[in-house]
């Protein structure tokens, strides 16, 4: 009885519900600088440690063991996620007068930094965190190790077992004859002092000793350090520093990830304007892998709100912003963090808090995640200083205040109204200091004003029905009459007006993760499912594992295609949704130095190629040896052709009329323009397995597992 006990859960546990998942675009995120969080554990504060918390340069006690006993706190906010600081261990000296509190000079990726726990206590925060309905994002820091001449200067353990340091690789570093970069487990370029090119991928950022993510044992080494969270319950990452890495490595990355299901990964790709620049594009590339955080909007945000500024200027900023992404939705609003200056040290108003108010609630209602730096509900700000460090606090917990009810109260109405989590974004009226606009997803809609200057009244065209609405966080009125909408807006008013009626066909509000390969799963978010259906991925019917009403959890099919971008359908009760949008890859990507020989062409140089992974163009970055290169993730075992462009990023293409051929059988590919045949392979090796042996096969299994479950009843 006891095996087929055993045998039952197994197979259960081969079928994970929707239920395990979340849908992020439903919930919030609450971000947590651990160290300066709670002192759960006394004993693993040293060494610098400073329990006077005077000294921002050193440790406060603040540990995982804390942060699972403010659980409750946390949840009283309404949050469904919590983004951790990085957990890895760090380097064990000071390293320019500082200690690493802050997570991000790790020293070994298979480890828990012993001032913040162990691996048990990780585990023990996922399960209590999962028993009040939140998952654990943890950050994670690929690009770098720790300072390269400092500190440990770039020491790197592989779960206790010393590898190299800085000055150690250097010594075995070779020069790349493509890339011109001097590489080992580590680059070895200098210091980034040009923000642009090469650089900005192939030298250290600030010091720190960047990774060659290309070596095979760093490629792998990253990989599983990341493994062993996603292993032990995480939900999903946040990944710094992606502007200084390879996009095409961080695809590859991604994919071994998303093989534990699917998980939430966004990144961090620092760039303070949104301005078409070359920069910025290459930020709307990387959000066409993975969410970023909206770090350009933020700035504007905040210098609308805490100095000065026209909501006119910043609606049309939003809007062409919000256009280009091909999920706005799943990108993050943030108001603080610990990279920026809090915005109640930045707002030097006598009405600082009450703008505080409106910037804080907007965050939580344009298109995007809303994160809530720890300590926002609580007013949280240092009178030492404003930046880093001073950005970073010991914890003020206080979840009573207007802050707390706004963030509590759009929280839960997120969970709701999917006008909050997947509508689109329409401005109705604006000018110097009102503003408002509108979010629909089918029969849910979401009506935002604001006004900062004098008291006024105001009456905009509004099309719902007639009758009066109620703000979320007031309980201030508006009556809708005719299609207008009127209303009276005190001065630095913010009002949240909703409304729900069932949604009567199937509605996709969001695919997570939106890019994957065959055999990967990917959970649908959205309204009006019921409760079967089909779900078609590229013309091809996927494998469905859940199926509610509001999400569905499917397996990835393999689809014959050269697009980039596949159309998923929902089809059910004789209704189809409208297509929403995957990023697909091949399966069995690695990632590939691409290289070209082009010394007779001149300007920027970009590929687009007969693969999934080509599909779209992709820049090359012209080497110091003469070559143009770029790394791309591709199908292992597979030929391939592309075609060269030449133009500006922000401009359109102009074909160069050079086809050039490749040969997926090793981690670099210099294009030829002669084509490829594959080398010769055994039927076994190439071919499919037959289909109809697979049904052989699920037949047998279920024949066995009815045979165990009979067996049973009668014991």
């Amino acid at each position: 009885m006891r095996s087929a006990l055993a045998v039952i859960v197994a197979f259960m546990l081969l079928t994970p519900l929707a239920g395990a998942y979340q849908v992020p675009e439903r919930g919030m995120v609450y971000q947590v600088m651990v160290d300066r969080f709670y002192d759960g554990n006394a004993s693993n504060n040293g060494p610098f440690y400073d329990p006077s918390m005077s000294n921002y340069r050193l440790y406060w006690g603040g540990d995982i063991e804390g942060l699972t006993k403010k659980l409750d706190y946390i949840a009283s906010l309404g949050v469904s996620m919590i983004w951790v600081s990085p957990l890895n261990d760090n380097i064990n000296r000071m390293a320019s007068s500082s200690a690493p509190y802050h997570g991000y000079w790790t020293r070994d990726y298979k480890r828990i930094e012993e001032h913040f726990g162990t691996w048990e206590d990780f585990r023990e925060l996922v399960e209590e965190a999962e028993k009040r309905g939140i998952c654990i994002i943890v950050g994670y820091v690929p690009n770098h190790a720790g300072p390269a001449t400092d500190g440990e200067f770039g020491s790197i353990y592989d779960n206790g077992t010393f590898i190299t340091h800085y000055y150690e690789d250097a010594k075995n570093a070779t020069r790349n004859p493509y890339t011109g970069s001097v590489d080992g487990i580590y680059h070895h370029n200098g210091n980034i002092n040009d923000w642009f090119g090469f650089q900005l991928k192939y030298a250290n950022l600030f010091g720190l000793a960047d990774f060659n993510q290309l070596n095979p044992w760093v490629d792998s080494y990253l990989t599983e350090g990341a493994l062993l969270f996603a292993d032990s319950g995480a939900c999903g990452f946040r990944i710094d520093a992606v502007k200084h890495m390879d996009l095409g490595w961080l695809e590859s990355f991604y994919l071994r990830l998303y093989s534990k299901g699917p998980l939430f990964i966004y990144g961090e790709y620092y760039s303070l304007s949104p301005d078409k620049t070359d920069d910025l594009y290459e930020l709307y590339r990387y959000s066409n892998v993975s969410p970023v955080l909206n770090i350009p909007i933020r700035e504007s945000i905040v210098r609308t709100f805490a100095l000065f500024g026209g909501l006119d200027a910043l609606s049309e900023e939003l809007e062409d912003y919000y256009s280009l992404f091909t999920y706005p939705n799943k990108q993050l609003n943030f108001l603080d963090s610990h990279d920026l200056v809090r915005f109640l040290n930045a707002a030097g108003r006598k009405d600082r808090v009450e703008r505080f108010h409106m910037a804080l609630a907007l965050t939580m209602t344009l298109p995007g995640i809303p994160v809530i730096y720890y300590g926002d509900e609580s007013y949280l700000v240092s009178g030492d200083g404003k930046g880093d460090p001073y950005n970073r606090p010991m914890m003020v917990f206080n979840n009573t205040t207007e802050a707390a009810h706004i963030i509590r109260t759009l929280a839960e109405l997120r969970k709701t109204n999917d006008a909050l989590a997947f509508g689109d974004f329409k401005t109705l009226y604006s000018d110097y200091n009102t503003w408002a606009f509108e979010r629909t997803f089918g029969s849910h809609k979401i009506f935002v004003v604001m006004n900062k200057g004098a008291p006024r009244n105001l009456t905009v065209p509004l099309d719902w029905d007639a009758g009066t609405y109620r703000d979320a966080l007031s309980g201030a009125g508006m009556r809708v009459v005719g299609g207008k909408a009127s209303l009276e807006l005190p001065r630095n008013s913010f009002y949240v007006f909703h409304a729900e009626e069932e949604q009567g066909e199937p509605l996709i509000g969001s695919v997570t993760p939106y890019t994957a390969q065959p055999g990967q799963r990917v959970l649908i978010g959205g309204a009006g499912f019921g409760s079967s259906g089909r779900v078609i991925i590229g013309g091809v019917e996927a494998r469905v594992i859940s199926w509610n009403s509001t999400e569905i959890l499917v397996e990835v099919p393999e689809v014959k295609t050269r697009k980039a971008w596949l159309d998923v359908v929902v089809e059910t009760g004789g209704k189809a949704s409208d297509p929403a949008k995957l990023r697909y890859y091949s399966g069995n990507d690695v990632p590939v130095l691409l290289v070209v020989n082009a010394t007779n062409i001149t300007g920027q140089l970009w590929i687009r190629g007969s693969l999934p992974e080509l599909a779209e163009p992709r820049p090359l970055l012209k080497s110091p040896t003469g070559h143009y290169f770029t790394v791309v993730p591709l199908p292992n075992g597979t030929t391939f052709e592309v075609e060269l462009y030449r133009g500006l990023r922000w401009e359109g293409l102009e074909p160069v009329n050079v086809t050039l051929y490749g040969f997926v059988n090793s981690t670099t590919v210099v294009l030829g323009k002669n084509p490829v045949e594959m080398p010769g392979e055994t039927p076994s090796e190439t071919e499919p397995p037959e289909r109809g042996w697979d049904w052989v096969i699920i037949l047998l299994a279920a024949g066995v597992l009815l045979a165990v479950i009979w067996k049973w009843k009668g014991s």
